[in-house]
C-alpha cells in the first residue's frame, strides 16, 4: 500500500510493506523485493520516500560496512536482513530505527515465546534523514499478533496555500 501526502513543495510517499516470512519460497521473496524496488524507483527524486513495515529480516546490531545501517540494531544478521540492507543501499535509504541508540526493549519488535527479534523497520532517503527525530518500539503494547508498535517522530511542514485565505463571516 502507498499513501502520498502533500507538504510544502514536496510530496511524501509512504509505503506500507509486508515481506514474505523466512519459510516462504525464494520466488515469493524475489517477487516482493522486485515489486518494492520497482515502486521505489518510480518516485520522483525530489520527493520524500518512507518505507515502513514488517520486512521479516534481521539486519543485526552493527553496520558491518553498510551505510544504510545506523549502528544501533538488535541481534544477529540473517540472509533476509542482508536483502533489506541491499535494498536500502540501492535506493540510498537509511534504516531509521537503527540510527537512534535505544535499550533492547525499544528495538525488539517481535516476540514469539522465548524468541525475540527486530523485523519491523522504517526506511527514509538518506538526504531526508533529518525529518525523523526519533524512532522506537513501544514495549508491552501489541498492534498485531506478537508485534510491538514502531513509533517515529517526523518534522513535516504543512503545504503552502496559493494566494490568501478567504474569511467567511
Amino acid at each position: 500500500m502507498k499513501i502520498v501526502v502533500a507538504a510544502k513543495e514536496r510530496l511524501y510517499h509512504f509505503f506500507s510493506a509486508y515481506a514474505p516470512q523466512s519459510g516462504c519460497s525464494d520466488q515469493a521473496k524475489e517477487e516482493f523485493w522486485s515489486l518494492l524496488d520497482e515502486k521505489t524507483a518510480e518516485v520522483p527524486s525530489k520527493d520524500v520516500i518512507m518505507v515502513a513495515g514488517d520486512l521479516n529480516g534481521h539486519v543485526g546490531a552493527t553496520k558491518d560496512g553498510y551505510s544504510c545501517h545506523g549502528g544501533f540494531g538488535y541481534g544477529s544478521r540473517n540472509a533476509d536482513g542482508e536483502r533489506i540492507l541491499e535494498y536500502a543501499e540501492s535506493h540510498n535509504l537509511t534504516i531509521v530505527n537503527t540510527v537512534f541508540r535505544k535499550r533492547d526493549s525499544h528495538l525488539i519488535s517481535y516476540y514469539s515465546g522465548s524468541s525475540k527479534s527486530q523485523i519491523d523497520f522504517v526506511l527514509v532517503k538518506d538526504r531526508d534523514r533529518s525529518i525523523l527525530t526519533d524512532a522506537k518500539i513501544v514495549p508491552y503494547e501489541t498492534v498485531a499478533l506478537r508485534h510491538r508498535p514502531l513509533i517515529c517522530t517526523l518534522k513535516i511542514a504543512p503545504p503552502r496555500l496559493a494566494g490568501r485565505a478567504l474569511r467567511c463571516s
